[in-house]
C-alpha cells in the first residue's frame, strides 16, 4: 500500500515490530510514542479495533465550556490567528480542556470522513485511554508537546491524521488544556508544531495577565528585542511591591519555582527600586537595563495596570470624556482616507444610542474596530460582551443569548444562567457574524431591541437592559434581506450607521499599518528589507490585516535582533505568493465593479502601476480587466 507521507513505512514497520516483540529499534520512533504504545497494549487496546467515541451531551458541553470560559475567551483570538496562518492547508485547530474534551474547533475538515469529522467537533474526547496514541491525549499524559503522524497513532483508524498538540499550563504548571492542529497525514508537517507552540505560549501569557490582579507588571528578558514577545518573563506585583504571580518564562529566567514565590518582594528579586521604574513607565514603553539580586543583567519594561481608557478625575461632561478616550479610535487612523472618514463618522454618533453595523471581509479588523468604539464611548467602564453568532452551539443559542431560569429545561443549571444580553447591561453588546443568526432568533432579538428588556427561558418576567449595540458581518446583509434570509425590520434596527472597512489590498496606508502592528508587538523601528516590503505591497492579502499581523509576528520571532528579510518569511507564505497570488488576485478582482476600478484610477490620477498595487494584481491583469469592462 502506498503511503503519501514520507515516514509512513518507517512508522508502520516500527508498529509491526512493537506489536510482535514488545519493543522497537532505537530511534525508529520517539520514546514518548513507544511509552504510549506500551500503555495502549497494557490497557488491552487492539490496533485494528474501532475507535471508541465519547461525545458529551449539549448540556454537558455547555457546562464544560462555562467551566473553561477564561481559557476559551483567551484561546479563540490565537486560534483565529493560527487558522489564518494555515488556512491554505487541510487542517482543523482544536482546543481541549485538561481531560482531553474538545471545547472549540475550527478549520477545514473536508479531508476527513463523517466519523472522523465528528471526532473533531466540540464535545468529543481524545483521552489516550479511549483513542490510543494521539497528540492530544499523549501530550496530556506526557505533559509535553507532541506530534503524532500517521501510523504513530496506535489505532489504525487514525492513521489518516497528523497531529501536533501542546499542553497549556498556568503559572503553577497545572495543565488547563491543549491546543492541537490535526491535518491530513499527507501534508508536510515541518513547521506545524512550532506554530502551535507559539500560539499556546501566547494563550498562556494572555491567561496569566487575565488571571492575576496587581498594581503593575514587569516584562523582562535577557535580550531586549524579546520584550513584548511570547518569550518574555512577566511578573505581577501588588501596590506594596509584593510578587503576586510570575509566568513560566519568568520562573525559568529567574531560576524560581512557583512554590517559592509566596510573599517575595521586588527588592528580593531585583537590584533596582520599583519607584524609579514606575516613574519611567508613565506614558512610556521604555526598555531599560535591570539587574537581579544575583547580578544577572536583564532588560525590562514596566506597565502600570490601569483601565484601557481612564476618565479624568471629576470629569462629568460626556464630550470632554469622549475626547479624552478617543485615542483608541485614532490609533486605527493610519492614513487611509476611507478609514479616516469612517472614524470621523463614528465619533459624531458616539453615545447617541445609534447602533453601528460594521461590514468588511474576514480579517479586516471588525472586532478590533468595535472594541475601539466601546473604549471611546462613555460606556467604556461598563461590560464589553462579544457574541460570535456563527460559533454559538446549535440548540444552545437561545440559552446563551437570553439566559434561563432554574428548571427551564432538562439539565439546566441550578439557579439558572445569565444570558449575554443581560450581561451587557450598562456596557456594549457586540454581535459578530450577525448574518449567521437563525431567523427564529432574529425575531426575539428584535423584540429585545425594541422593548429594551430580555425575558430568560422559563421565565415570564422581563428584565430591563440598556446597552450600546454594535454588530459586524462579512456578508452583504441587504442581499440576504432581499432573499428573505434576514429580517428586514431587524436589518434597519441594526443599521443606524454602516461602517464598511476596506480590504487591505484597497488601503493606501500599508507602511503605516505595518509600523502600527510592529508597535503593538513592541518592535517599533524594526527594519524590513526592501525586497520584503515590495513583496508585501504586491500581495493581495486574502486574509487581510489578520494575515499581515500573523506574518509580521512570525517574522519578528524568526528574525530576533536582525532586520526582517526574505529568510524570515515562512515557506508557506512564500509558496502562497509563488503559487496563488495571481489566482487570489483574479478572484478578488472578479468581485470589483467598474465603478471601483474607476475610483481607484481617479484616486491615483490614472497611474496604472499605482492602481495595480492597490488592487494587489499585475498591470497586465488590470489591463485585461479594464478591456473586459470597456474602460479603455
Amino acid at each position: 500500500m502506498h503511503n503519501p507521507y514520507p515516514d509512513g513505512p518507517r512508522f508502520l514497520d516500527a508498529k509491526s515490530q512493537f506489536l510482535a516483540h514488545g519493543a522497537v529499534d532505537k530511534g525508529s520512533v520517539s520514546k514518548e510514542i513507544e511509552r504510549s504504545w506500551r500503555r495502549c497494549v497494557e490497557n488491552g487496546m487492539e490496533a485494528g479495533a474501532s475507535v471508541r467515541t465519547e461525545i458529551l451531551t449539549q448540556q454537558e458541553l455547555l457546562e464544560k465550556q462555562e467551566a473553561n470560559q477564561l481559557l476559551l475567551s483567551h484561546a479563540r483570538p490565537e486560534m483565529e490567528s493560527l487558522n489564518a496562518q494555515i488556512s491554505h492547508t487541510r487542517s482543523v485547530i482544536v482546543l481541549t480542556d485538561a481531560q482531553g474534551f474538545i471545547l472549540h474547533s475550527q478549520g477545514n475538515s473536508e479531508f476527513l470522513d463523517d466519523a472522523q469529522r465528528v471526532a473533531l467537533i466540540p464535545g468529543s474526547s481524545w483521552q489516550e485511554s479511549l483513542r490510543g496514541t494521539n497528540a492530544i491525549g499523549t501530550a496530556l499524559v506526557e505533559r509535553s508537546p507532541m506530534t503524532v503522524q500517521g501510523a504513530e497513532h496506535f489505532l489504525e483508524r487514525n492513521h489518516v491524521l497528523a497531529c501536533s498538540a501542546v499542553p497549556i499550563l498556568n503559572a503553577r504548571n497545572q495543565i488547563m488544556g491543549t491546543l492541537d492542529v490535526s491535518t491530513d497525514a499527507s501534508m508536510p508537517q515541518q513547521h506545524t508544531l512550532a506554530l502551535v507552540r507559539m500560539s499556546a505560549q501566547m494563550i498562556e501569557n494572555r491567561l496569566f495577565i487575565a488571571s492575576h490582579a496587581g498594581a503593575y507588571s514587569l516584562h523582562f528578558h535577557a535580550r531586549p528585542e524579546f520584550i513584548g514577545t511570547l518569550w518574555e518573563g512577566i511578573a505581577i506585583f501588588d501596590d506594596r511591591h509584593r510578587l503576586v504571580a510570575l509566568n513560566r518564562s519568568g520562573q525559568f529566567q529567574l531560576g524560581i519555582t512557583h512554590e517559592k514565590l509566596e510573599d517575595s518582594l521586588f527588592s528580593e528579586l531585583f537590584a533596582s527600586r520599583p519607584e524609579s521604574l514606575m516613574q519611567a513607565a508613565q506614558g512610556s514603553s521604555l526598555v531599560i537595563p535591570l539587574y537581579t539580586t544575583r547580578e544577572a543583567r536583564l532588560y525590562a519594561r514596566m506597565a502600570l495596570r490601569q483601565a484601557p481608557c481612564v476618565r479624568q478625575p471629576g470629569t462629568t461632561n460626556a464630550s470632554t470624556s469622549k475626547r479624552h478616550c478617543a485615542a483608541s479610535l485614532q490609533m486605527l487612523n493610519t492614513g487611509d482616507p476611507r478609514v479616516a472618514r469612517i472614524i470621523s463618522q463614528v465619533e459624531l454618533v458616539l453615545d447617541q444610542d445609534i447602533p453601528i453595523l460594521i461590514e468588511g471581509e474576514t480579517g479586516v479588523g471588525k472586532e478590533l474596530f468595535a472594541r475601539a468604539i466601546h473604549e471611546a464611548s462613555t460606556r467604556s467602564r461598563g461590560p464589553w460582551v462579544a457574541v460570535n453568532c456563527a460559533a454559538l452551539p446549535e440548540g444552545l443559542i437561545e440559552s446563551e443569548l437570553f439566559g434561563y431560569e432554574e428548571g427551564a429545561f432538562t439539565g439546566a443549571r441550578r439557579k439558572g444562567s445569565v444570558g449575554k444580553l443581560e450581561q451587557a447591561d450598562g456596557g456594549t453588546l457586540f454581535l459578530d457574524e450577525i448574518g449567521d443568526m437563525p431567523l427564529a432568533l432574529q425575531a426575539r432579538l428584535l423584540r429585545v431591541l425594541q422593548e429594551r428588556s430580555v425575558t430568560p427561558l422559563g421565565s415570564t418576567k422581563p428584565k430591563p437592559v440598556n446597552f450600546a449595540l454594535l454588530s459586524a458581518t462579512n456578508q452583504k446583509l441587504r442581499e440576504k434581506v432581499e432573499r428573505g434570509e434576514f429580517r428586514r425590520d431587524l436589518y434597519y434596527r441594526l443599521n443606524g450607521l454602516t461602517a464598511t472597512l476596506p480590504a487591505l489590498r484597497q488601503r493606501q496606508d500599508l507602511p503605516a499599518l505595518i509600523n502600527t502592528i510592529l508597535q503593538t508587538e513592541n518592535a517599533a523601528g524594526k527594519t524590513i528589507d526592501r525586497e520584503v516590503m515590495a513583496l508585501f505591497k504586491s500581495h493581495p492579502w486574502p486574509g487581510n490585516i489578520r494575515q499581515l499581523h500573523n506574518v509580521l509576528r512570525t517574522a519578528l520571532a524568526l528574525a530576533g535582533a536582525s532586520p526582517i528579510s526574505m529568510m524570515h518569511l515562512t515557506q508557506d507564505f512564500l509558496d502562497d505568493m509563488k503559487n496563488g497570488v495571481e489566482e487570489d488576485a483574479a478572484l478578488s478582482l472578479s468581485k470589483l465593479t467598474a465603478e471601483a476600478i474607476k475610483a481607484a484610477m481617479q484616486s491615483h490620477a490614472g497611474n496604472v502601476s499605482a492602481v495595480a498595487r492597490q488592487l494587489g494584481i499585475s498591470r497586465n491583469t488590470l489591463y485585461r480587466r479594464m478591456r473586459a469592462m470597456n474602460l479603455m
